[in-house]
């Protein structure tokens, strides 16, 4: 979640992550959903710099509360573990590492998944299924990418060993649904094997496009076996 002119990582999990809970439990509530989607996406965008900084004034606090409204109204006990995710991102904010807060905020724009598909509807186990496959892939290809930059001293161990944590956590959702193995292929074999890290700060871009097709190879994975449910 870099910050450029747009956070535009950010807007990207986020409608995949709403269109995934749309097609794990299609409602005419979701329709609801995607202008609140934007202002999360508005708020990222403009609170993470200052959040960063360790500037949060009145301005962040209520973009922060009306963010918060919605969730009042569809209320689900399942909101406080994205919610939990975004507190942990303001205070690492606090701390040295510059990383750790950004790897908190991207995963809780995944963690939305599964409170999503509650208001929706209500969720299932192949939703929990999904919601591990997709939270620990988000977090993990944040971890990657962090790797990868040429200024971050994130060590090819520290990746491997994330993933295969996310593994053994992973190994609840395959027995689920077998079919849940699939979207872990991918990333299993560039996680394990990632290669070196970027030369230069010019090689960013070709990460990131590189980083958006093999995400929506997983999200493609992950629609398809929701909708064969």
């Amino acid at each position: 979640m870099e910050r450029g002119r747009r956070n535009d990582a950010a807007y990207f999990i986020l409608l995949l992550t709403y269109i995934l809970a749309v097609a794990s439990h299609p409602a005419l509530v979701s329709l609801i959903f995607l202008p609140i989607m934007a202002l999360h996406g508005f708020t990222i965008d403009k609170t993470l710099p200052k959040v960063l900084s360790r500037k949060i004034g009145l301005t962040e606090i209520g973009l922060f509360a009306l963010n918060s409204i919605p969730y009042l109204y569809f209320f689900t006990p399942l909101i406080f573990i994205p919610a939990t995710a975004f507190l942990l991102t303001i205070i690492l904010s606090y701390t040295k590492s510059k990383m750790l807060p950004q790897l908190t905020g991207t995963l809780g724009l995944a963690l939305l998944y599964l409170p999503l598909v509650q208001i929706f509807g209500g969720w299932s186990m192949l939703n929990l299924g999904v919601y591990l496959v997709w939270s620990t892939y988000t977090l993990v290809e944040a971890i990657y990418v962090e790797y990868k930059l040429p200024f971050r001293k994130v060590s090819i161990n520290q990746l491997r060993l994330s993933w295969v944590a996310s593994l053994i956590l992973n190994s609840f959702a395959v027995i689920i649904n077998p079919l849940l193995v699939l979207p872990l292929i991918e990333p299993t074999i560039r996680y394990i094997n990632p290669g070196a890290k970027l030369k230069s700060a010019s090689e960013i871009k070709g990460l990131g496009r590189k980083g958006i097709k093999r995400t929506l190879l997983v999200f493609i994975l992950l629609l398809l076996i929701v909708m064969l449910k």
